[in-house]
């Protein structure tokens, strides 16, 4: 059977509050859905390595259970966590970091994959990052940015 070729998915992120990565999926309902326990922290290594262009602004953030052409970081799951979601690590940079993936992580694949594989560009034309529900849509989040309430 022939190799099929990678499901990527992408997010556009933005930077909250000036201190914390999160995005938001009108597909799955998520809004500020925030990236932490060091995932912020790997995000902002990749953006500023490359230089991204007012990445704070919002990114294109690529992401697959399987190695896709001009991936940044390949991230090595490590255990899982007894309060939820997952723990990965990878290099990322030249530097070996790790951070914890939420149960968001499974609105994306069936289980935690083994290896998640990340690549992040400037955000493309025309892309509105932050999603502005119509009245009466029903968002969720599994995890708030640090120091904001709902």
């Amino acid at each position: 059977m022939a190799d099929q070729a990678p499901r990527v998915f992408t997010l556009h992120p933005y930077l909250l509050d000036g201190h914390c990565w999160v995005f938001d999926d009108e597909r799955t309902g998520l809004k500020e859905e925030a990236f932490v326990l060091g995932m912020t922290e790997m995000i902002s290594r990749v953006v500023g390595a490359k230089g991204i262009p007012q990445a704070d602004r919002g990114f294109a953030m690529s992401f697959s259970d399987r190695p896709f052409a001009g991936h940044d970081a390949e991230l090595h799951w490590l255990r899982p966590d007894p309060a939820g979601g997952n723990w990965y690590a990878g290099d990322v940079v030249g530097d070996r970091m790790e951070g914890w993936l939420c149960p968001a992580l499974l609105l994306y694949f069936q289980d935690p994959p083994r290896r998640i594989f990340v690549r992040c560009e400037p955000l493309p034309a025309g892309i509105e990052p932050i999603w502005t529900p119509p009245p009466g849509a029903i968002t969720r989040r599994f995890v708030e940015a640090p120091g904001r309430r709902s």
